[in-house]
């Protein structure tokens, strides 16, 4: 597992393995849409510790979502 410094620059290849990896990280969670979209991975950041911030793998996802909504 590779961490990225948020201001690395990563190609799109990169970005699109860190939203799998983000993906399956959710597959976990209680009330998130696992698609990967922006528009999920924004809920996700704003809303998700609600009801996940104990959940395995909760802080790595939070990393995940952060790195690519800062690459976006």
């Amino acid at each position: 597992m590779r961490l990225l410094p948020v201001n690395d620059n990563i190609s799109i290849f990169e970005i699109l393995n860190l939203r799998s990896e983000w993906e399956d990280l959710a597959r976990n969670f209680i009330e998130v849409d696992q698609n990967g979209t922006i528009d999920s991975l924004q809920d996700f950041v704003k809303n998700g510790m609600r009801k996940n911030r104990f959940r395995p793998g909760f802080d790595r996802a939070t990393e995940l979502a952060n790195i690519i909504l800062e690459k976006v």
